[in-house]
């Protein structure tokens, strides 16, 4: 269960006691693995998540990032110095109250901070123990073949879904040689691929969505198209397009594991309909050719 959307920031209108019964009843139904940012919110994700895990916490695997900054008007920039990881994990073990973050991302790299610098920080933090495992996102093929000369990287999160899936195929080469798990965020399309929107839908300016390409103009339109494509596939397997594009992440590697984001218990139950079950070869194919 991926929680940008309990951080309150950029996803339209959320209620704290929403996300928290959201939090709590995906556990109750066998979710063990909760990512979420120190950015989200700018901290508030991980209070949210704290807050509504409680001493469940430490029964479940719980996944955090640093590496994008911000300051009390709400600018952020990126910034994966060794000084900057180390300050961001201490604050998020703060905030999450818990004494080791079991996996650890760095969600950005900078650009400016040598690869080695910031895996290195990451180990120091792993051999401290506040850190578990450690993991890499939004990297190109080239970091993350470099980040793998300095540290175990073990687990890669990159937009990935039916409708964006080009770069996350290329970095899920990559991953497999090295039993790298690869963690799809996007999953959905940023809702796209629940298929509850038209040519007609509007976002409101704190929804991220407003400024997103693939939800303007012609190109809306053709991803509608693709999506009423897609809801007639489910429809033939009996579930609904965010189960189908769910699963699809899942059974097209071995190694993928989906993320999905909830608002709200009832959506935590429809994502949840995404396991069970597998699609065929055949309609693994079908979804192919129409993406």
């Amino acid at each position: 269960m991926g929680y940008w959307a309990a951080g309150g920031h950029g996803w339209g209108a959320v209620k704290d006691s929403e996300s928290i019964a959201a939090i709590r009843h995906a556990f109750e139904r066998g979710v063990t693995f909760f990512d979420t940012a120190d950015t989200y919110g700018f901290g508030k994700s991980e209070r949210i998540l704290r807050q509504a895990l409680g001493k469940n916490s430490k029964s479940v695997m719980v996944a955090s990032k640093g590496g994008v900054r911000w300051d009390e008007s709400g600018k952020v920039w990126n910034d994966s110095s060794p000084e900057y990881l180390r300050r961001a994990v201490e604050a998020s073990m703060r905030r999450l109250e818990i004494e080791q973050i079991p996996l650890c991302y760095i969600h950005k790299p900078d650009n400016k901070t040598p690869i080695s610098d910031m895996l290195g920080a990451l180990l120091k933090l792993r051999e401290e123990g506040k850190i578990g495992e450690i993991g890499v996102s939004n990297f190109t093929g080239s970091q993350l073949a470099e980040a793998l000369t300095v540290a175990p990287v073990r687990a890669v999160q990159v937009q990935f879904n039916i409708l964006q899936r080009a770069y996350g195929e290329k970095l899920a080469a990559l991953c497999s040689p090295y039993n790298i798990k690869l963690v799809a965020w996007g999953a959905l399309a940023d809702g796209l691929l629940t298929g509850k929107f038209n040519r007609w839908s509007t976002f409101s300016k704190d929804d991220h969505r407003s400024h997103l390409p693939d939800f303007q103009g012609a190109r809306f339109v053709e991803n509608l198209r693709k999506v009423e494509a897609l809801q007639k596939i489910a429809s033939e397997c009996q579930v609904t397009l965010a189960q189908l594009a769910l699963r699809w992440v899942m059974d097209k590697y071995g190694w993928t594991c989906s993320l999905f984001g909830a608002k709200t218990a009832a959506q935590v139950e429809e994502n949840l309909g995404a396991t069970g079950w597998h699609l065929s070869e055949e309609e693994i194919s079908a979804i192919d050719k129409l993406s």
